[in-house]
């Protein structure tokens, strides 16, 4: 269960970090962002992004799955890809239009806070389901791995308001 309910909260993230960047722009010239190279990987984000993976991969380890506990998770997760998978399709359509958008010159404000309200309510259809899922797969976890699993959002959280910070400086 905790593989996919991670999986799940790691696509959204990784789906508001992408709409976040690409709101800034690539070459918007913000210090750190773009390394002298041009590389994103070259800054700051590269640091957040393996910290996140280290924890993620620290939990993983933590966590101890039992074969058990895996096979309830992906039975549930399968019974419900009809639905997943059209709602996730959906906000890759809507981050891409926004990245567009984002990207058109001249600038169309207009047209950007469309496209992110559109995001916005994919995400949010996206959230209600994962959060389904989740109600449904929680009783499959011990009470441990449920406290490991919101430590490990804790320290996220943490650890991604703590690089902001750094970025302001």
């Amino acid at each position: 269960m905790n593989g996919k309910r991670i999986l799940v909260v790691c696509v959204l993230t990784a789906f508001v970090a992408t709409a976040s960047v690409t709101a800034w722009g690539l070459h918007s010239g913000i210090p750190g962002i773009v390394a002298k190279s041009g590389c994103l990987f070259n800054s700051p984000v590269k640091r957040l992004v393996a910290g996140h993976v280290g924890r993620l991969l620290v939990l993983r380890s933590d966590l101890d799955i039992t074969d058990e506990q895996k096979e309830k998770v992906s039975a549930l997760v399968k019974s419900r890809l009809d639905e997943i998978v059209p709602i996730a399709k959906t906000v890759i359509d809507k981050r891409r239009a926004l990245r567009e958008a984002v990207l058109k010159e001249p600038v169309d404000e207009k047209a950007i806070r469309s496209a992110a309200l559109d995001l916005t309510k994919s995400i949010g259809d996206a959230s209600v389901l994962a959060s389904r899922v989740i109600a449904e797969a929680r009783p499959v976890l011990t009470a441990k791995q449920v406290k490991l699993i919101r430590d490990f959002k804790t320290e996220v959280d943490k650890a991604t308001l703590d690089w902001l910070n750094q970025l302001g400086r």
